[in-house]
């Protein structure tokens, strides 16, 4: 089941105008299960408080008229990451073989994210406590499913105390964001459940490393760390295009 984003306010110009830049095509849905392939967006234009994008669409005039719920347009489209938009707006108009279309309310963004594993960001921890000792993992990368990490200040009694907890589970860990401002404490997310798959010293790094999958998060916490891997997220694909341009 993919997880639903919703992308709203100021970072709806900033998504519209990438979406220019990469030129990526919008579909539209008609309401009989057909739909339209449109061209990418030529400009976006502002006016008042009123933002509008524009789509070229003369080959399309006659069929959108005849077959589109005109009270409605609902679009569609991927970006270079497969991730799939979806969005709806009453607001739409011809003029001069283009079509004019006012910005949704919001965009619906869906993908399957616990799958989806991103670098995290530098100072990004985990504490779990075993047999009443704490222990900390420097994450290398996460997902809204778990994480990998190499722990530190490791004794040699703290290891061979952890073996033994492969697949069993982990109670009250705390995940810790480093905030982008450093002046200001990071964000917590409190694991209520977590489970370790695996652990092993690297041959290569002689670092412990250890993977973990969350098993149980509460409701108000899954949103907390949604949001800020939602906001990560963004960071890191907006510095690969960035790259690749």
């Amino acid at each position: 089941m993919a997880n639903i984003e919703k992308i709203q306010g100021g970072a709806l110009l900033q998504l519209f105008t990438e979406l220019q830049m990469d030129e990526i095509p919008l579909k539209m849905l008609l309401t009989h299960g057909g739909e339209i392939h449109l061209r990418c967006i030529t400009d976006i234009r502002k006016r008042k408080k009123t933002i509008r994008f524009l789509v070229h669409s003369a080959e399309d005039y006659r069929k959108l008229s005849q077959e589109a719920d005109q009270s409605r347009l609902r679009f569609e489209f991927s970006d270079k990451e497969n991730i799939k938009y979806v969005f709806e707006t009453n607001t739409w108009e011809f003029s001069r073989k283009m079509i004019q279309v006012r910005f949704p309310d919001f965009v619906h963004r869906y993908q399957r994210r616990k799958l989806f594993r991103l670098e995290a960001p530098h100072g990004t921890r985990l504490y779990f406590t075993v047999n009443d000792k704490r222990y900390k993992l420097l994450v290398i990368n996460i997902s809204l499913g778990g994480t990998l990490g190499v722990l530190v200040s490791l004794t040699q009694q703290m290891e061979q105390e952890l073996k033994p907890y492969n697949s069993k589970m982990l109670e009250n860990a705390e995940l810790i964001f480093p905030s982008k401002d450093h002046k200001k404490a990071g964000s917590t997310v409190n694991i209520k459940r977590c489970q370790i798959k695996r652990q092993e010293r690297n041959p290569i790094t002689n670092k412990f490393e250890c993977a973990i999958e969350f098993k149980e998060v509460s409701e108000a916490d899954r949103k907390n760390f949604a949001n800020l891997f939602y906001m990560w997220q963004r960071d890191y694909l907006r510095k690969r295009r960035f790259m690749r341009a």
